[in-house]
């Protein structure tokens, strides 16, 4: 049972704060220190993580450019090993020595080149595809939690167009392409006018990454697996998943960031209007907030301190003064900082369990089937439900003009709920899969 009055009754001390976008990039200049620590004052949860970047940056030794593009591009080598690659992996990761938020730019410069000469090539016009948003999570969620950007965006779809694109597997159980491709929707051709009648008639439509020209290969998937289970063992070393010192251990422990869970969500490469995403450790997010400044970005950045890169309304600690979410929402001037529990959007706390991914993918769209038609009901739902608010907000589909973004997700959940248990958001994801499968 939903708690609506939890908003109400609980004390409202959560941190928030608004800070203009010139501001934050002077974190990214060779402005002063002085200057610099005038801003990090401002950011709250995120001082402690800027802090650390910012010696970093200043420590940097950066490989050339073409040193660079030469290692990203040995990504994409037929011939690597998955050991190989490994090694590639490790020297292209932010915050190792050599590799900067400058560095994180120009190689997202240099993916969105590859991607557009690859549809130029292709002869796919996609300047074409109808003005859409876009939600991609970076994945490794080190809890597993069900996937959730996909079903997001399926149950935002009645109130506004999204163009998602998504990944087969490389750190959790299944990725979206193969969670849609269950659903009955496969990718058969790269056609901008299928899309644009999907997303005009449905509000939605799917892209994987790999019929993009990204870099996607079975080494290159298992090097990526590599660098997370070294990341996964330096956590559960410390503390084991879940324990009552699970938030404090993944804010303290550094580990290898995938230069690929950064770079290949929030490149962007159909040019959204708004995009949201989420990290699954905090020291991406410095590299992630680089990537909206650097492209000009609108929508979220979402992190749970229970390393989920979702909006959790799951957490290791049960406690409902305990908020367990940051949100960054990047808008046009300004970015509001502020964080967030389950409570503050009317659901109750449930136990990282209540939200854990299934092996089984045929079991995992069973589930999310009788969630998008209001069969289901319970923790998976109110994950599912929250991070669909959340893309109505990016949206500026503005359920309420308030000045809280919190009350506004609050109230684009309401949305949400009402167009589930309508029966709506069942029958317009299944008129797609329909009309999508007869074309």
């Amino acid at each position: 049972m939903k708690n609506t009055s939890a908003y109400d009754s609980l004390h409202t001390d959560r941190y928030k704060s608004v800070v203009q976008r010139r501001d934050l990039q002077t974190l990214y200049t060779e402005a002063s220190q002085a200057s610099k620590q005038g801003v990090l004052q401002g950011l709250g949860p995120l001082e402690h993580v800027f802090t650390l970047f910012l010696e970093h940056e200043q420590r940097l030794d950066p490989l050339s450019t073409d040193e660079l593009l030469a290692l990203f591009d040995r990504c994409s080598d037929p011939e690597k090993s998955a050991y190989e690659l490994r090694d590639v992996l490790h020297q292209l990761a932010p915050g190792n020595g050599r590799i900067g938020h400058q560095q994180v730019s120009i190689l997202t410069n240099h993916l969105r080149q590859r991607v557009a000469t690859f549809l130029r090539q292709n002869h796919y016009p996609f300047q074409q595809l109808l003005p859409h948003d876009h939600v991609f999570g970076s994945g490794g969620d080190f809890c597993k939690t069900i996937h959730a950007s996909t079903a997001a965006a399926i149950l935002a779809a009645p109130f506004i167009k999204i163009c998602k694109t998504g990944t087969t597997n490389v750190t959790s159980y299944h990725g979206s392409a193969q969670a849609m491709l269950e659903f009955g929707y496969a990718t058969r051709t790269l056609s901008v006018t299928q899309l644009n009648s999907e997303l005009e008639q449905f509000g939605f439509a799917f892209l994987p990454l790999s019929a993009l020209g990204f870099p996607y290969s079975q080494a290159l998937k298992e090097a990526r697996g590599m660098l997370w289970d070294e990341a996964r063992e330096q956590l559960v070393s410390r503390c084991a998943i879940g324990a009552p010192d699970w938030q404090a251990t993944m804010q303290n422990t550094a580990i290898p960031m995938d230069i690929f869970k950064i770079v290949s969500p929030n490149a962007q490469v159909l040019h959204p209007q708004h995009h949201t995403t989420g990290v699954c450790h905090a020291h991406m997010l410095p590299y992630v907030l680089s990537l909206y400044l650097h492209l000009n970005s609108q929508g979220f950045i979402v992190y749970s301190y229970d390393g989920i890169d979702e909006f959790a309304t799951a957490s290791s600690n049960l406690d409902p003064h305990n908020h367990n979410n940051l949100l960054i929402w990047v808008r046009a001037n300004d970015i509001v900082i502020t964080e967030c529990s389950p409570e503050d959007l009317g659901f109750p706390r449930a136990p990282l369990s209540a939200i854990a991914e299934e092996e089984d993918l045929s079991a995992t769209n069973d589930e999310l089937k009788q969630i998008i038609t209001g069969h289901m009901r319970g923790a998976k739902r109110d994950f599912l439900v929250a991070n669909a608010a959340l893309l109505l907000v990016a949206a500026e589909y503005a359920p309420v003009a308030h000045t809280d973004p919190i009350e506004q997700i609050r109230m684009a959940a309401r949305l949400i709920e009402a167009k589930i248990d309508s029966g709506q958001a069942g029958e317009n994801f299944y008129h797609l899969l329909e009309a999508h499968n007869h074309r």
